[in-house]
């Protein structure tokens, strides 16, 4: 999730590749909020509902990766179900 003028895309683009290096899983959707849209005066966060989609998308796939990871982060032979 990122805010800006633009969105905050090209932070999130610079942050995917210092992420990859580091080896953090990172997931495809992002939610790009807008300083003139989604922030009354620049200060009060006033979303668009047009992004509550892709919040569940975003969510959606960190549960998945959340999952998919579950057995890389527990102990050898701890993995729960």
């Amino acid at each position: 999730m990122s805010y800006g003028g633009a969105g905050g895309v090209r932070a999130v683009e610079h942050l995917r590749l210092v992420m990859a290096e580091v080896m953090v899983a990172t997931v495809r959707a992002q939610v790009m909020l807008s300083l003139f849209t989604d922030f009354e005066h620049f200060s009060t966060f006033t979303p668009d509902p047009r992004h509550e989609a892709e919040v569940h998308t975003m969510l959606d796939q960190v549960i998945a990766w959340g999952g998919a990871l579950q057995s890389v982060r527990a102990p050898s032979g701890d993995v729960q179900a």
